[in-house]
């Protein structure tokens, strides 16, 4: 099969915990697209935090940012989701209980992204009547419309693009990263990853962060 497109997360898959980007990372993805792969971040991050990132690093391709609410490529920006139904949510959610929502919520526009510090059981029980999802990584809680995800991002690059999702290979290391990793024709998680993650993807690296990343290219001969 060949691979048209890279597809890679960004907090804690080219990035450690303490969201410290790792400059081997980025060299690596870059020999892939002098190979001439594209490639893409899909982040839970917002656009601008996204956008600038992709730009710095010298990327290539669509950028996937808010979990796949928003695609970007070439200056254009492709709204996926809405984002009415998480903010009405939130401002339920904070009449019961104290939460705070991320600084970067500042310019988020499609999900509301809590500070991880939440209680994760009682934000679920306390919508649990509401017909949202709510997905959380090792850095926030996302509260997002049904449907919202990094694949439904991931599928509209694929579209801008002109490519299949089985000519992507996607790299991610938590929860919010699995319908990419499952869908998408090759997938890699790094070695922190989630249990579900690592679930959902083709090969799992025994090296952790962007070590891993740079495995997952060399298994599947992109470096």
């Amino acid at each position: 099969m060949s691979i048209k497109a890279v597809v890679v997360d960004v907090d804690g898959t080219l990035t450690d915990m303490n969201k410290v980007m790792f400059t081997s990372g980025i060299e690596a993805l870059r020999k892939v697209q002098t190979r001439g792969v594209p490639v893409s971040l899909a982040s839970g991050n917002v656009l601008p935090v996204a956008y600038g990132l992709s730009t710095y690093m010298g990327l290539q391709g669509p950028i996937v940012a808010e979990n796949g609410g928003v695609v970007s490529y070439r200056e254009q920006i492709f709204q996926v989701s809405e984002g009415v139904l998480p903010e009405k949510a939130y401002e339920y959610l904070r009449s019961r209980m104290p939460v705070e929502r991320l600084f970067t919520d500042n310019w988020r526009r499609t999900e509301v992204a809590l500070r991880r510090s939440a209680d994760l059981d009682r934000v679920r029980e306390e919508l649990k009547d509401w017909n949202v999802t709510i997905e959380a990584t090792g850095f926030a809680i996302h509260i997002m419309d049904p449907g919202h995800g990094k694949l439904a991002g991931v599928r509209k690059l694929a579209e801008i693009s002109g490519i299949e999702l089985s000519e992507i290979a996607a790299f991610g290391d938590s929860d919010n990263d699995v319908g990419m990793l499952r869908e998408c024709g090759k997938s890699v998680a790094v070695g922190n990853a989630s249990e579900a993650a690592k679930a959902a993807a083709g090969y799992v690296s025994p090296y952790k962060h962007a070590d891993g990343v740079i495995d997952g290219l060399n298994c599947l001969g992109l470096l």
